[in-house]
């Protein structure tokens, strides 16, 4: 697998390709979390997912997890956790030929109807092929509008 450099979640308003979704749920901000924090959960509603597993404890600065997308692994390292409010990663090491480095970051914000949910993902493909990775990112772009639905989805019928 490829190395990737980890950036921190500063550079992802910066990065040359820059992915940013938001969504309102109509829960606590400590619900939200609970399924955000719950890795092995995401492919119930990150379906892009095929399977998360955890490295080192997943749930500080430091560890990560692998996700597998197409069974294709890819590692990530967490850069931001706090409980219930944000949490980063920067991509370790994959099998996309394309990628020079990519960071994603969630943020929870409360609200008056509950939870604002912000998305962010920041990605540079390698040298000479930032127009590849724009152009391929298209879908994965896409699919991220529908996780956050069936986030919402799955954590408002858990509350009700």
């Amino acid at each position: 697998m490829a190395k990737h450099p980890v950036q921190p979640p500063e550079w992802i308003d910066a990065a040359p390709i820059l992915v940013r979704e938001e969504i309102e749920i109509a829960a606590p901000p400590s619900a939200v979390w609970a399924r955000i924090a719950d890795h092995e959960t995401w492919p119930e509603w990150f379906t892009a997912l095929d399977r998360v597993e955890r490295i080192g404890t997943g749930a500080d600065v430091g560890s990560g997890r692998r996700v597998f997308v197409k069974r294709l692994p890819i590692e990530e390292e967490f850069t931001a956790w706090d409980v219930d409010e944000h949490f980063a990663f920067g991509v370790t090491s994959s099998k996309i030929p394309i990628l020079h480095t990519m960071a994603e970051s969630v943020r929870l914000e409360q609200t008056a109807a509950g939870t604002c949910v912000i998305y962010r993902q920041g990605l540079q493909g390698r040298s000479g092929f930032g127009w590849a990775m724009e152009l391929a990112w298209k879908r994965p772009a896409k699919q991220l509008v529908d996780a956050l639905e069936r986030l919402r989805d799955l954590v408002e019928s858990e509350l009700s």
